[in-house]
């Protein structure tokens, strides 16, 4: 299920809307189709050069979190998570002007499964940063 906020919600006028609709236009379908076939060129494609993956999970605490900074980086991150042969699955995406959330299953090969809630702050279709917290089996 898809949720996509309405622009009006956000308290901009009307002659905003549109300036904020073409600025904002992040192709989330395209993203999770990268996403989940783990297509790394077309996945980190989205991320912005500059862009910052902050993850919060049972080893990363609220304390020191794990980050990853730049998109060169998380590219190969990303190449690291593809070669664990994890499957991933995005649901429940929220879509806003500005921002987009949703869940994140990773099936790993053993069965486990590791549950993330994920938001991106994206700009001019680019994420620009992206927090997820984690849950693991």
């Amino acid at each position: 299920m898809k949720w996509v906020l309405p622009l009006h919600r956000h308290g901009l006028r009307p002659e905003e809307r549109s300036h904020v609709q073409a600025a904002s236009r992040f192709d989330f379908d395209a993203f999770k189709r990268a996403c989940e076939s783990q297509d790394i060129e077309a996945w980190t494609a989205f991320y912005a050069k500059d862009a910052e993956w902050i993850a919060y999970r049972h080893d990363a605490p609220p304390r020191a979190p794990s980050r990853v900074a730049g998109a060169r980086q998380i590219g190969e991150f990303l190449r690291r998570v593809r070669a664990t042969k994890v499957r991933l699955s995005i649901r429940d995406e929220v879509l806003g002007p500005t921002r987009a959330a949703f869940c994140v299953t990773c099936t790993l090969p053993s069965g486990d499964r590791v549950i993330e809630n994920v938001i991106i702050h994206h700009r001019d279709g680019k994420i620009a940063r992206q927090v997820d917290v984690e849950a693991w089996d």
